[in-house]
């Protein structure tokens, strides 16, 4: 029969310690529990249905497979399932838009407007940045916007142009126009190509839109979503904190009031500004800082006071208003500054149809500004998206998501439109402002296609340092330096990576910068697949716990075991060197504790190919010519069936696989005293037989402060229970100053237990630190001999099962009576303590006193259900 006796010491020294001992298989002592109910079978196998879809569909060339097959699958039944269900899928429209309430439409409204009217100069900002002119940033803001808000899942995404992607544009496209197609422009012209001919220009703009929008789709239909995780969170960071530089450099032009040759490279940039800074006009310098200060305080103040929310996202509106008026007002600094410091003239109209402008003879020229547009596009909106969707409880699918940028850049590029993404600061207001539906988006579409329409003449006189300072002021909390920071405390590899892509950022070029920050990952990323983690297990003394030896800082080997857990999956380019690791542990082990028997923890191996299973092949073999048999423990289902159908379970023999460490450990001991009574001439099966003999562990004193999050665990095992053990243990706590804060005792075979203690410091009440760990380690063992008859770690390791153990525990009867009597004598004493302080009429002292009855009654039947066969 199973015995758990379990001991709760709650309080501190200045509070009373009850001590409750409970029995689960005791009618009389009420015990609270929950019970773990099932679900029907039916739901069962729903559940596993559905669950087994998902894994399906994130698996698409098994999907393809049973599609080619005619074998039925999830894409297959939702055929089955109707046009308007499909549809509804994919456009998710189909279904939002019948659902629009009053409330919901009302604040729907009020956000589209808002965002609206901050995209309008944030729109004309970004083409600038892109090389294009202002009118195409606003074509970019409305058509885009409108197609995502038919097929985006996101309620709360704001779709447009972007500071990241406009960069990435101009980067990668200028000097691209070839000489027929822009013959005024030359390697010595003073002017880019974009200023010299902006309509090819523009072109090549589309035609990138349009490249992007397809490796979109296609990748939604492939799913190769995926393939952004290549993009680590340390690299995109580093990338956009580069990137916000060159943007913010890009501006200075403006601000200082002279013309500085564009550059993607920040030392050319920075090199012109010192070169010709005696240039600078004043007037511009002063006003630019004030238009870039307002902006910083408005925001900091519509963070700050709730009531002036609105503010924030009305700022760079605000701006271009005061600035226009400025101009047109004050026609003296309208003449300082010059034509060139102004807008000027914007198309207004409906937006020109460009499907036919596009030159796919052009594309291998915008193939690798598509490529770097498409992923941090992506990446940049999926990001946002998951995260507004988690605040609202709602989910969004990346495959449609892709499905559904793809479609707005497509669509754009047919409407003179360049690539767009979701906008971080966009989204942020459209949030706050209180959208709830994607017709926000068709709100902010309808107010751009207003402002082309009859308001583009109102920026006339829109100053060139108000755009500026816009831009400016919106990527200046892009430069993420608190980051770099907290990536240099929290693992050294991925400051690496930050730096290297903000270094290569600046210094090679937009492009080249990524490219070289991905490429450092990858290398990290192979190095750890091709050179895995082993990690070296050890036991946890008292318990059957093996953990590492990098976690645990006390543990213990087992003689002429070695055990290791392999940390990743296994395939060609990493099998050798596991394979190598091995033997190289297990060589340098001969001197101290010669390796007869290897376990092989396979709980990180989730795959393996057949150069792995081959490997293991190998390995088995190599070790069994040393004379050193190989167990495997926690094989993962797929890597079983890889290693059955490879002939290599057979090859080991099943009885060397194991469901844990622990069942591995006993069978190589078994094993081992298999051979020693047969001089060495045990065979595999023996090990299949050794129920012969009992494997027990010897009388052992451990120590874990990682099992629990404040609590140290402590474990006893005795090879015999010892009357005294438990009393002999609290009084070491006690003068320890430690508390118990949970105990049990559990039987072993053999009449032994085992003893867990989750203790804390009195004073600290926390974990244990090492000094107080180190002197418990002395304690213990002296106070545990003193009640036993087996001196610590002395006790065999293997014994055979003795009958008469028994008749010996029975003849200690009468000291565990005697035990019990001072336990209960000591509960009285702690009793009468507290009378002293709490009042015995008190409702509290009363249950006290009932829980003390009912705690000491209990001791007696305790004893007898662990030793039933004891008669005094």
């Amino acid at each position: 029969m199973d015995v758990l006796a379990s001991y709760q010491l709650k309080g501190n020294s200045n509070e009373r310690v009850g001590m409750q001992v409970t029995q689960s298989f005791l009618d009389n002592i009420p015990l609270q529990s929950v019970e773990i109910k099932a679900l029907p079978a039916a739901k069962s196998e729903e559940a596993a249905t559905v669950l087994y879809q998902r894994m399906l569909r994130n698996n698409p060339l098994r999907l393809a497979g049973q599609k080619l097959a005619c074998q039925n699958s999830p894409e297959l039944e939702e055929h089955k399932a109707g046009v308007c269900d499909l549809l509804s899928r994919y456009i998710p429209a189909i279904s939002w838009l019948p659902k629009l309430t009053r409330q919901v439409i009302q604040g729907d409204v009020v956000a589209g407007l808002t965002v609206g009217v901050m995209v309008i100069p944030q729109s004309m900002s970004y083409a600038s940045i892109a090389g294009l002119q202002y009118i195409y940033g606003m074509y970019a803001a409305c058509i885009p916007t409108l197609v995502y808000a038919f097929f985006g899942q996101s309620r709360q995404l704001a779709v447009g142009p972007v500071a990241m992607v406009s960069l990435l544009i101009q980067a990668g496209l200028q000097g691209q126009l070839t000489p027929e197609e822009c013959p005024q422009w030359n390697e010595g012209s003073e002017k880019s190509q974009a200023e010299e001919c902006p309509l090819e220009y523009a072109k090549l703009a589309f035609l990138a839109s349009a490249v992007v929008g397809v490796f979109q789709i296609v990748a939604s239909v492939l799913r190769l979503g995926f393939l952004v995780s290549f993009l680590g969170h340390p690299v995109i960071s580093g990338f956009t904190s580069g990137a916000a530089i060159i943007i913010g450099l890009s501006q200075l032009k403006y601000i200082l009031g002279f013309n500085i040759e564009k550059s993607q490279f920040v030392y050319v940039t920075i090199g012109k500004v010192f070169e010709n800074i005696g240039e600078t006009n004043g007037l511009t310098l002063l006003l630019g800082s004030l238009w870039i200060f307002y902006l910083l305080a408005n925001r900091s103040i519509s963070r700050k006071y709730k009531r002036l929310s609105k503010l924030g996202p009305m700022g760079p509106l605000i701006s271009c208003v005061i600035g226009v008026l400025l101009l047109w007002l004050v026609v003296p600094l309208r003449d300082e500054l010059g034509k060139s410091n102004y807008v000027g003239p914007i198309p207004s109209g409906m937006i020109p149809f460009s499907l036919f402008d596009l030159n796919l003879s052009a594309i291998p020229r915008a193939m690798p500004t598509a490529i770097s547009a498409c992923l941090i596009g992506y990446m940049e909106s999926i990001a946002i998206g998951k995260g507004l969707a988690g605040k609202h409880g709602y989910s969004l699918e990346a495959g449609q998501e892709l499905l559904a940028l793809g479609a707005a850049n497509l669509v754009g590029a047919m409407f003179s439109s360049y690539p767009v993404t979701g906008s971080f600061s966009r989204s942020a207001v459209n949030n706050q402002t209180g959208a709830v539906s994607q017709l926000s988006g068709i709100i902010t579409a309808l107010v751009m296609l207003c402002t082309m329409l009859f308001l583009t003449p109102i920026f006339y006189y829109l100053p060139k340092f108000v755009l500026a300072a816009i831009v400016i002021s919106s990527v200046l909390p892009l430069v993420a330096y608190g980051e770099a920071i907290k990536l240099w405390r929290v693992k050294r590899i991925d400051f690496v990576l930050w730096l290297v892509a903000f270094a290569g950022t600046l210094f090679l070029g937009v492009l080249p910068g990524i490219l070289v920050a991905v490429g450092v990952s990858l290398l990290i990323v192979i190095s750890e697949s091709v050179r895995p983690q082993i990690s070296i297990l050890w036991r946890i003394p008292g318990t059957t716990i093996y953990r590492s030896m990098k976690q645990e800082s006390s543990g213990t080997f087992i003689p002429n075991v070695f055990i290791a857990r392999i940390g990743s999956s296994m395939y060609f380019a990493n099998a050798a060197y596991i394979k190598d690791s091995l033997l190289a542990f297990t060589s340098d082990l001969d001197t101290v504790n010669k390796t007869k028997y290897l376990v092989l923890e396979m709980t990180g191996v989730v795959s393996i190919d057949s150069s792995a299973a081959h490997a293991i092949h190998d390995i088995v073999h190599d070790f069994r010519a040393q004379g050193i048999e190989v167990a495997f423990a926690m094989v993962g289902n797929r890597v079983e069936k890889t290693l059955r159908k490879a002939g290599v379970t057979a090859y080991i023999g099943e009885q060397w696989f194991f469901h844990t460490v622990n069942e591995a450990v006993l069978c190589c001991v078994r094993h081992q005293r298999a051979e020693q009574e047969r001089g060495g001439q045990a065979l595999s099966s023996d090990v299949e037989q050794g129920t012969v003999l009992t494997v027990l562990t010897g009388n052992e004193v451990g120590f874990s402060n990682q099992l629990h999050h404040d609590c140290t665990a402590v474990f006893i095992s005795l090879a015999a229970d010892a009357p005294m053990a438990m009393s002999e243990v609290t009084a070491t706590f006690k003068r320890n100053g430690i508390s118990v804060v949970r105990a049990a005792v559990d039987p072993l075979p053999g009449g032994g237990a085992k003893h867990t203690y989750f203790v804390q410091g009195v004073k600290s009440e926390a974990k244990l630190k090492d000094w107080e760990v180190m002197r418990l380690r002395q304690d213990l063992p002296e106070a545990l001999a003193r009640s036993t008859k087996v001196v610590m770690g002395k006790s065999p390791l293997l014994t055979h099962v003795d009958s008469n153990r028994v008749q010996d525990l029975a003849e200690s009867l009468a000291a565990e009576r005697k035990a019990i009597a001072i336990l209960q004598k000591d509960v009285e004493r702690q009793s009468n303590r507290l009378d002293g302080l709490v009042p015995s009429s008190s409702p509290s002292s009363r249950r006290d006193e009932s829980l003390e009855e009912s705690t000491c009654s209990c001791y007696p039947q305790v004893f007898k259900q662990m030793f039933p066969s004891m008669r005094p």
